[in-house]
């Protein structure tokens, strides 16, 4: 039967790990992700934090570095820095420099975005939306502050922050008074349409 391990071989492993859960974490928070195996998102952390400490120690160790306490150095390895590379990495994924210099290079690589939900969301500017229900009913609103699509792969929902009604023509919109907002479940939406103007 193996042995648990000691107090002193979880701290090693999580001081591998810190780095890239750190880094990760912050990531996902600004993009889609899907749910995946304990074994596959420690296998990420372990190789974001091995790149990252490849890069990242020689710059820590430098011989003639700041000097700094052992718990501010730690602070600043494991915690701050990491975080200051999730966000880079996040705002790098947002901008989408990456696609369009493969695209220039004759590169095609897959999309950070996971299912197109999560990419017609994530930089969703102010817009009308008109949500088509199973039913052939329409549900039609405003995207804006306070509007909310799930990423949660099976709940994509959708909260419409402001309804508004439109015409048969769809080419009179007026907002609904008093103010009213709109949950629609997953199940209800047959298609998404955004229409510029809001």
């Amino acid at each position: 039967m193996p042995s648990m391990p000691s107090a002193e071989e979880i701290n090693a492993l999580a001081s591998i790990l810190a780095p890239g859960i750190v880094i990760l974490w912050i990531r996902g928070r600004f993009r889609g992700s899907t749910d995946s195996q304990v074994g596959e998102r420690l296998l990420r952390y372990a190789l974001v934090s091995i790149a990252y400490n490849a890069i990242a120690t020689p710059i820590f160790r430098a011989p003639n570095g700041v000097a700094l306490d052992s718990w501010a150095w730690s602070l600043l390895f494991y915690f701050i820095v990491p975080t200051v590379v999730g966000l880079a990495i996040a705002f790098f994924d947002r901008s989408e420099v990456f696609y369009k210099v493969a695209a220039k290079l004759g590169f095609s690589p897959l999309h950070h975005s996971p299912t197109a939900w999560e990419y017609a969301f994530a930089n969703r500017r102010p817009s009308y939306v008109l949500v088509h229900l199973k039913n052939g009913s329409k549900i039609a609103g405003e995207w804006a502050d306070g509007a909310f699509a799930s990423h949660v792969p099976g709940e994509r929902d959708i909260l419409l922050e402001r309804l508004w009604t439109n015409d048969e023509d769809e080419e009179t919109w007026t907002p609904i008074e008093p103010k009213r907002s709109a949950l629609i479940c997953q199940g209800d939406i047959q298609i998404v349409e955004f229409i510029e103007g809001s």
